[in-house]
C-alpha cells in the first residue's frame, strides 16, 4: 500500500488525504486546461451538486486513510465497499423502479469477492474501534461521492468538469480542517514520502476518480460502485504478476466472485436504468 510508506514516515492520514487531492487537480487542471479549457466553467445549475461533491471527495479521502491506517487494509477496504450496497437500499426506499434480484445478488457477489480477496476476515480480530467507524464513514462518502457526481451530470457538468471543481472544493474543506500552513512539508525531502504523496495523488486519486465520474452517467452509481470492487481483485493480480506475492485459491475464488458481480450488475435493466432518479430543483 502506497499510502502506508507516509504513514509509517510521519505523515497523518489526514494530511495524505489532502496532499492526494492537491496533486491530482495540479495534473488535472493542466491537461484540461490544455486540451478542453472550456470544461474549467461549469453550468451554474451544477454548482450546489459540485459542492457536496467536492465535500463528499474530502470526506471519503480522510475517512479511508484514517480506516487503513487504524485498521488492516483488508478490513478497510471490505467496509468501504459497501458503499454500492448502500446506494442499492437508498434505490429501494426512493426511486421509482426499485432494484431487482440481481442487483442484490450482484451486490453481494462483489462485496463478498472483495473480501475474500482481501483477506479482511483474517483480521477481525482486536479491531480499533476508531479505525471501525472511519470505515464505516468512508463506505457512506464512497455512496455519497458517487451519488453527487450523478447529480452534477444531470445538471450538464461533463466529469472533467466535475472533477476539477470537486477537487477545489475538497482543497478548500481540507485547509479549514487542517491548514495548509501546518503540512509537514520537511517530510517530502524524503524520496519515499514524495513518491508516496504522488503516487496515491495520480494512481490512488485522478485516475480512479476520473473513471468513477465518467462512469456514473453512463451506468448508474450503483453500477458504477460495484465495478469499483474490481480494484481489490487487480491490485492482487498485479502482486502477483509484477511483485511474486503468492494467490491463495481463496483469494482467487474471491477475484472470480467480483468479476461475474460485475458482469451480473452490467447486465441488470435495473442498474443500468434509473436506479437512483434523484433530481436537484432548479
Amino acid at each position: 500500500m502506497i499510502a502506508k510508506n507516509a504513514f509509517d514516515r510521519g505523515v497523518a492520514p489526514a494530511r495524505l488525504a489532502e496532499a492526494r487531492v492537491v496533486v491530482a487537480l495540479a495534473i488535472l487542471i493542466v491537461l484540461v486546461g490544455w486540451r478542453r479549457p472550456d470544461l474549467l466553467r461549469p453550468p451554474p445549475a451544477s454548482f450546489p451538486a459540485l459542492i457536496a461533491f467536492g465535500l463528499s471527495v474530502a470526506l471519503v479521502n480522510g475517512a479511508y486513510y484514517v480506516a487503513i491506517d487504524r485498521l488492516p487494509v483488508g478490513v478497510a477496504i471490505s467496509l468501504q465497499y459497501t458503499g454500492p450496497v448502500l446506494l442499492l437500499g437508498f434505490a429501494a426506499l426512493t426511486a421509482g423502479r426499485k432494484p431487482g434480484r440481481a442487483a442484490w445478488v450482484a451486490a453481494a457477489l462483489t462485496l463478498a469477492g472483495a473480501t475474500l480477496v482481501s483477506r479482511a476476515y483474517s483480521g477481525l480480530e482486536g479491531l480499533d474501534g476508531v479505525g471501525m467507524l472511519a470505515a464505516v464513514a468512508s463506505a457512506f462518502t464512497f455512496a455519497s461521492y458517487l451519488l453527487t457526481a450523478d447529480l452534477a451530470g444531470r445538471r450538464g457538468a461533463h466529469p472533467a468538469t466535475v472533477l476539477v471543481w470537486g477537487f477545489l472544493v475538497a482543497i478548500l474543506a481540507w485547509a479549514v480542517l487542517a491548514p495548509w500552513w501546518s503540512w509537514p512539508y520537511a517530510r517530502l525531502a524524503e524520496p519515499k514520502v514524495a513518491l508516496a504523496v504522488l503516487g496515491v495523488g495520480t494512481l490512488g486519486t485522478l485516475i480512479p476518480f476520473f473513471l468513477a465520474v465518467a462512469a456514473v452517467p453512463i451506468l448508474s452509481p450503483a453500477t458504477a460502485g460495484i465495478a469499483a470492487t474490481v480494484e481489490p481483485p487487480f491490485a492482487a493480480a498485479f502482486a502477483w504478476l509484477f511483485l511474486g506475492q503468492h494467490l491463495g485459491m481463496v483469494q482467487v475464488a474471491g477475484g472470480l466472485l467480483v468479476v461475474g458481480g460485475v458482469i451480473l450488475a452490467a447486465r441488470s435493466r435495473v442498474l443500468r436504468g434509473e436506479t437512483i432518479a434523484v433530481e436537484v430543483a432548479p
